[in-house]
């Protein structure tokens, strides 16, 4: 056993050109709940938490879209992807029930990982990020969210 459940999808992060356009269009038009913005200032990222309504889920796992944006022209991870690939869909997080478990699990066997140890995270999350050579050429990042 690895120590860990997988809980299911906790957001699909997106890297729009236009990130107040993008914002807006979800709020605005779609009727999502904008739960805020946060600054994560290591990975140069304003992100942006968007909740699929306005009423919570029932049962605990939450699928979410995170809009994210360089927090300077040019600057972070992020703005690398846009020049690189263009507006689209950075990463999938997926919600687990121990991220050191789940780091440690997937150390044990052999994968490449970006964070060798969990970190925080935005919202309240601590968070590792898996290389997209072991997935196959997808950024997926692994989240527990933090007990407030």
């Amino acid at each position: 056993m690895p120590g860990f459940s997988l809980l299911g999808i906790n957001h699909v992060g997106l890297a729009p050109k236009d990130p107040a356009k993008a914002r807006a269009f979800f709020r605005d038009l779609l009727g999502a709940a904008d739960l805020g913005e946060e600054l994560v200032k290591d990975q140069e990222t304003m992100t942006v938490m968007l909740r699929s309504s306005q009423v919570p889920h029932a049962q605990g796992v939450e699928p979410r879209l995170e809009i994210l944006a360089p927090s300077s022209p040019g600057a972070g991870p992020i703005a690398k992807f846009l020049e690189k690939k263009g507006s689209g869909i950075h990463h999938v997080a997926l919600a687990v029930t121990d991220v050191a478990a789940a780091v440690a699990h997937l150390k044990a066997k052999g994968v490449k990982l970006i964070d060798e140890t969990p970190r925080r995270g935005a919202h309240h999350t601590l968070i590792a990020f898996v290389h997209p050579e072991a997935t196959g050429g997808l950024l997926v990042e692994l989240v527990q969210e933090a007990t407030r």
